[in-house]
């Protein structure tokens, strides 16, 4: 029965005791049934209250008096509420993502199967715990997002540890359906977030026509009134994909509602059950939330009933666009200037550009599969080759050299090749011969033309006598690279290693030596 409130019961006595209505004319004036007035005068007189009540009686004291609590035994294991609302309150890291009420039953609910008690259910577990926190309700506003059009992204905030390090969580969602893509990097810095962006698009097997991001400096460089830079690299994403951009104003997380929920899920749903796992690789950590993130998505939603992959395969997955034949690749800018030998130098390894571009400033792209080279970024691309492994390699494009490099090697034209034998002829006829060595070993003599320079360099530091005396050694043991020749002589200014000297056991009447146990002496 549900409990009369205060104000009924105090209408209730008046009537009563001050205007002398019979039962059924009570319930009529105050419009309760006959039985609750027969049942709270009852109390009333239980409780000893007469009429006119004491003025200093409040609301509170007269519920307490009429409906005192009874202690009683439940059969249902009581959570450890103190504690619960302690975890709900306390202070959260970087590592510990947010406590539901869910999850929290979850928790309880586990440990009152492990005793062989009974749980209270989710509902009755959440009213009572609502008793003892003050929920904080804020007024929402709902928006609908129209399938295919909008996807968003951003980083969880809570992390999990890999071996003592902390590892981002990156988010997206598509807010139609809900469906989430989650993953662990390294940290936020550009290449890892553009790359997430990529293996989300793939998951979803398509592309939104929107994006909506939060105000990190990997995805916006400047957000200042109407003024908004997006980061270079993360544009040519953007523009591979053909995707609106549109940032999030700064400090308004409901321009991205539908992330900010999915965070919340995956934090609770995700990072929860894992954050007591020990990982000792990223692919080990991702392939756990993989798992995990496949039974978020198709657990039912508490709204609709439906899974989000459910939503999703029926309005959403025909509405994105398909993804381009080629994937975007992640690539790093860099600037470098066109040597003599028409090649730049990037990553140990050197691809040839254009002679007419020599001594100009570039701006070289490095992929994952490709080294791209541009007069400026965003500009013509003058040169294209596939990234090579290993240090000094040479990647030549025959079209890049001149006229007269391209000719067959014989007669030549005085050039930077007649200039660099001429200086090596100046040092040592050693010398001379290893430089000539040097460029026959090339496809190109070009090619050689840094390594003959790094020789004549180290004449300067170590004289003439030196540098033929290893050039020798380097034309016995067909080495032509200045690096050997550098290590050679560096040799020489290390520290002559200490002899060490044998130690020698003095005579002692307690040391018998060998030949007492050959003499048979010992046994």
């Amino acid at each position: 029965m549900r409990r009369t409130d205060v104000r009924t019961i105090r209408d209730i006595l008046r009537h009563r005791h001050e205007l002398g209505l019979t039962l059924e004319e009570v319930a009529a004036a105050v419009g309760v049934a006959k039985g609750t007035v027969s049942h709270t005068l009852k109390r009333a007189a239980a409780a000893g209250l007469t009429w006119p009540l004491s003025p200093d009686l409040e609301d509170s004291a007269l519920n307490a008096r009429l409906f005192p609590s009874r202690e009683r035994r439940s059969a249902h294991l009581q959570p450890a509420w103190n504690e619960i609302v302690e975890s709900l309150q306390g202070k959260r890291g970087r590592r510990r993502a947010r406590l539901t009420y869910r999850q929290l039953w979850v928790e309880y609910r586990d440990e009152a199967q492990a005793q062989g008690r009974t749980a209270y259910s989710y509902s009755r577990f959440c009213k009572l715990l609502d008793e003892r926190v003050e929920p904080c309700r804020k007024p929402q506003m709902r928006f609908t997002y129209e399938p295919g059009l909008y996807g968003m992204s951003d980083f969880s905030g809570k992390t999990l540890a890999l071996q003592g390090r902390d590892v981002e969580i990156f988010v997206a969602v598509l807010p139609h359906s809900h469906l989430i893509y989650v993953e662990a990097t390294p940290d936020q810095t550009v290449g890892h977030w553009t790359m997430a962006h990529r293996r989300a698009l793939e998951y979803f097997g398509g592309v939104p026509r929107r994006w909506i991001i939060d105000n990190l400096k990997s995805g916006v460089t400047r957000h200042k009134g109407e003024e908004i830079h997006l980061n270079p690299s993360f544009q040519e994403f953007a523009r591979h994909y053909d995707i609106a951009v549109l940032p999030a104003r700064p400090g308004k997380a409901s321009d991205k509602g539908p992330v900010e929920a999915s965070v919340g899920a995956v934090q609770s749903r995700i990072l929860l059950p894992l954050r007591d796992c020990p990982f000792f690789s990223l692919e080990e950590m991702n392939a756990a939330i993989r798992k995990e993130l496949e039974t978020l998505n198709n657990a039912p939603m508490a709204r609709s009933k439906e899974s989000r992959c459910e939503v999703f395969d029926m309005a959403e997955r025909n509405a994105l666009r398909p993804l381009p034949e080629r994937s975007w690749e992640w690539g790093e800018w860099l600037i470098r200037t066109v040597a003599p030998d028409c090649h730049v130098r990037i990553n140990h390894n050197l691809y040839s550009v254009p002679w007419r571009y020599v001594g100009r400033r570039v701006n070289a792209r490095v992929s994952e599969q490709l080294v791209e080279v541009f007069l400026e970024r965003g500009g013509e691309k003058i040169a294209a080759h596939a990234k090579r492994a290993g240090r000094n390699q040479f990647a030549t494009c025959s079209k890049h050299m001149p006229d007269h490099h391209r000719a067959v090697r014989g007669i030549r034209d005085p050039d930077y090749q007649d200039f660099l034998l001429g200086k090596a002829r100046r040092i040592g006829k050693e010398a001379l011969s290893w430089a000539e060595c040097c460029m026959a070993s090339r496809d190109y003599p070009e090619q050689a033309f840094r390594s003959v320079q790094g020789m004549i360099g180290l004449v300067s530091e170590h004289g003439n006598q030196r540098v033929n005396e290893v050039c020798i050694e380097a034309l016995a043991r067909n080495r032509f690279g200045s690096g050997f020749l550098r290590d050679r002589l560096k040799e020489d200014h290390r520290p002559p290693r200490r002899a060490v000297q044998s130690e020698k056991i003095p005579d002692h009447r307690n040391i018998r030596g060998p030949h007492y146990y050959s003499s048979g002496k010992a046994s």
